[in-house]
């Protein structure tokens, strides 16, 4: 009969470490469409939804694009809603 260190868990550490770099990876995209929404809408654009859609998907790419037109998107950002 094999020891339990012989017969391991389905999965094991391969499991976490796949699934920590899924993290290491989706979180900072999941922040960055965050702040490009929170940006939009504090822009009044009528296109935050699908700028954020964009950054999830499109990442680096749609990210710098954002930054270069986004005074196009929206106004000015001066007329913030309260959020720092």
């Amino acid at each position: 009969m094999p020891s339990v260190l012989q017969v391991g868990l389905p999965g094991g550490p391969e499991l976490f470490v796949v699934l920590f770099l899924a993290a290491v990876v989706a979180v900072p995209v999941v922040f960055a469409s965050l702040i490009i929404y929170l940006d939009a809408v504090d822009r009044n654009s009528d296109h935050a939804l699908a700028w954020t859609v964009a950054a999830l998907f499109g990442g680096v790419v749609v990210w710098t694009l954002y930054v270069v037109v986004r005074d196009e998107v929206g106004g000015n950002g001066l007329t913030v809603n309260g959020r720092l």
